[in-house]
Order: structure tokens, then C-alpha cells, then sequence
């Protein structure tokens, strides 16, 4: 299977979501998406925790914290739901679900709140980075290749959120 999502208005700015299903159990996977050391190896440095009241960081290449949040909801392994604010942007709300699916599991993501085009196809391409990680959990994190999709990725976002009526990162009245 291939990420799909779906893109809405959302007041304030969009809801995305997203959809995989992924060649793992949901235990390892959960383990995936919330544990700081595996994190690193698909999507960035973070710090903190994935657990009701938790807080976590995660990091930039330069070292510097990009976002921040707080777990407001969480039920190991099926998912949780986090407060999700990248510095310099308004709060936005992260929820995400995993559900078996046979002998593998599939993972929706739900971001409200959006007020930037470049998470469409950032968060595409980690989930596809994700998925590499998941064949391979030891391998580290190839950012050239996150960066080399996003840029084949960024157009089609662009042009669907054009046609909701969104340039630059804000909703256009």
C-alpha cells in the first residue's frame, strides 16, 4: 500500500490526514513512532515522552528545538493524540491511530489546525521514511533522501491546497 491523505479546511487553517499500512505488529510500531531512539532514525532528534501528560521536543539538524508538545490522550498501542507546536506557528493537534490489519498494522494520522502547505508533503515523506525504517530499524536516518522527496512531493501538495484557496501557508478569505 502507498500513504494517502486527505486535505479539508479547518478553522483556523487545515485538517490533513493521513493513511499507511505498514509490514509490522502494532507494538513495534507504536514502539516506532514513540520511542526518541527510533524517532531519530526515521524523522528527527527528539527528547520526552509518549505518555499521558508527557512532554517531547523534537530537534532540527542545527540542534535547536523546531516543535514541541504535549500528550493529552494516550492508549498504548492504539494511539494518542498530542499537542503539536512548531516555533514561531499557532498550536495545531496531532492524533494518531494504529489498528491491526491481518499481520500488519495501519496508521491514520489526523493534524488539525494546519496553517502551513509544507506539512502535506513533509508528512508524507516521513511516513514513507517510516516505512524504511521498519525494513530496516538499525539503518540511520537518510536525510538527503526525506529532502529529495519532499521536493517530488511539494507540487501536487501545493496544487491541492491551491485549490482550497490556500497560498503561503494562510487560507485566503
Amino acid at each position: 500500500m502507498a500513504v494517502t491523505s486527505d486535505i479539508a479546511p479547518d478553522e483556523p487553517g487545515l485538517l490533513l490526514e493521513f493513511h499507511e499500512v505498514y509490514d509490522t505488529d502494532p507494538d513495534d510500531l507504536w514502539q516506532a513512532i514513540t520511542t526518541p531512539e527510533r524517532l531519530a532514525r526515521f524523522m528527527a532528534v527528539h527528547r520526552g515522552e509518549f505518555r499521558l501528560g508527557g512532554r517531547w521536543q523534537a530537534f532540527g539538524t542545527d540542534g535547536t528545538v523546531y516543535c514541541d508538545g504535549e500528550v493529552t490522550a494516550c492508549d498504548r498501542p492504539h494511539g494518542f493524540t498530542t499537542t503539536w507546536t512548531v516555533v514561531g506557528e499557532p498550536p495545531s493537534l496531532l492524533t494518531v491511530a494504529l489498528e491491526p490489519d491481518g499481520e500488519r498494522t495501519r496508521l491514520h494520522i489526523r493534524h488539525e489546525h494546519v496553517t502551513q502547505p509544507e506539512y502535506g508533503p513533509g508528512w508524507h515523506a516521513y511516513l514513507e521514511a517510516l516505512s524504511r525504517h521498519l525494513a530496516e530499524p538499525d539503518a540511520p536516518r537518510d536525510r538527503d533522501a526525506w529532502v529529495r522527496r519532499f521536493g517530488e512531493l511539494a507540487p501536487a501538495y501545493e496544487e491541492r491546497f491551491a485549490a482550497l484557496g490556500v497560498s503561503g501557508g494562510v487560507a485566503e478569505d
